[in-house]
Order: structure tokens, then C-alpha cells, then sequence
């Protein structure tokens, strides 16, 4: 069974999805019961999807290859 300090331990690899089957089964496990837990991990998964979402926004790859044709124009 995994206690809290183990659930902060390994957040940030639960939330990036890099646990392996037994560590995520036993964190899980932790967070049905433990609510201060569960709704750490919860913010931690909406902000990274938050983040995921403005990064998009903000550097779109077509806009930024844009951007970076006119700047290299301009040097020109």
C-alpha cells in the first residue's frame, strides 16, 4: 500500500503516465481513499491539460513557422 508521501513522491510520474501497471494499481488504491490525495492529483491532471491547451494556442507550429519566415525575411 502506498501513504501520502508516496503519492507526492511519484505525482508528477502518475500524471506524465510513466508508472508501471503495479505502481499505478497501488496509487490508484491510495486515491480512492485518500481525498486530500485524490484532489491533488486532480489539480495536477487539469493543470497539465490547461498547459497542454495554451501551449497549443500559443505556439501553433503554422504560426510560428510563419513568424519565423518573416523574421528571416526581414533579415534579408
Amino acid at each position: 500500500m502506498y501513504d501520502c508521501a508516496d503519492i507526492e513522491r511519484l505525482a508528477q510520474r502518475y500524471v506524465d503516465g510513466k508508472l508501471n501497471d503495479e505502481e499505478k494499481m497501488l496509487f490508484e488504491k491510495h486515491l480512492e481513499y485518500c481525498l486530500p490525495c485524490d484532489k491533488k492529483i486532480e489539480f495536477e491532471l487539469k493543470l497539465k491539460e490547461i498547459i497542454r491547451i495554451k501551449a497549443k494556442e500559443k505556439f501553433n507550429p503554422v504560426d510560428l513557422e510563419a513568424k519565423l519566415m518573416d523574421f528571416v525575411r526581414k533579415l534579408n
